[in-house]
């Protein structure tokens, strides 16, 4: 079993400036309460830490609490990341971030507001197997073409959009004004079906320096299969869209998985 700890923002905040440590990604910008709110969310925090043994009270007031050990590594793992994977998933909307600095590998999720899970990955193959965990059903139904559709951003978002209100007609029709004959789109929305649920990833590394590399993908799942749709080329603003089953996204996922953990 991974370790992992479970901590309110104000807690994550406190123990941020007992670490001196920068906000993390996931936190994003973000502002404080007024002061006297904030020294009262802080205090709070700290009395909640020490009796969970998350903190520990210096035996001198001149010296700082001592944050516990294994929470304040995951914490500069995740405040210090040189690369992020980031999964988004939705309706409604969920983020999970698995941040890599080193050899160590840290997922930060909030299963409720304002409550942040840090949980402790070993490697490549325990990052992949928690994107899938993120992502969809792995045992979506392989596809029978493995080639993929292009079309443009703004085609994709009208053919998921009209699935989400049970519109296949509307879909095909997205797919169709891309120049796709009929039986083609509608091969590809009918392997979707209705109300697919849509994650897009993204895997950013060497983030500290100063040309960061980058690679995204949308995912759209349904009950039947999966669209995995990437940009086409460098030079091409269109996505390619490739129909992905169980065993393809794993390979995909795989695949950006192992990107962001070479030489860890």
């Amino acid at each position: 079993m991974s370790l992992a700890f479970q901590i309110s923002h104000a807690e994550l905040l406190l123990l941020l400036g007992l670490l001196e440590l920068p906000r993390p990604f996931a936190l994003g910008q973000g502002t404080l309460p007024a002061r006297p709110a904030l020294e009262g969310a802080l205090s709070a925090a700290a009395g909640s830490l020490v009796a969970r043994n998350l903190l520990v009270l210096p035996a001198s007031p001149e010296s700082p609490p001592t944050p516990h050990a294994a929470l304040a590594d995951m914490l500069r793992t995740a405040a210090l990341a040189d690369s992020l994977l980031i999964v988004a998933s939705g309706p409604p909307t969920q983020l999970g971030h698995i941040s890599r600095a080193g050899n160590r590998f840290v997922l930060h999720s909030s299963p409720a507001p304002d409550v942040h899970r840090f949980e402790a990955l070993t490697g490549a193959d325990q990052v992949t197997g928690t994107m899938l965990g993120m992502l969809a059903p792995a045992n979506l139904r392989e596809p029978e073409r493995q080639t993929p559709l292009l079309l443009s951003g703004e085609a994709l978002l009208t053919a998921f959009n009209a699935l989400q209100h049970n519109d296949e007609h509307m879909a095909v029709w997205a797919l169709e004004q891309q120049g796709h004959p009929t039986t083609l789109a509608r091969s590809f929305v009918t392997a979707i079906g209705p109300q697919p649920a849509r994650y897009a990833l993204a895997a950013i590394r060497h983030m500290r320096q100063p040309q960061p590399e980058a690679r995204g993908a949308l995912l759209i799942a349904g009950r039947n299969g999966g669209w995995w749709a990437v940009p086409a080329s460098d030079r091409d603003d269109r996505l390619a869209l490739w129909p992905v089953g169980g065993d393809s996204l794993r390979q995909r996922i795989g695949e950006l998985g192992a990107w962001i953990c070479e030489a860890a």
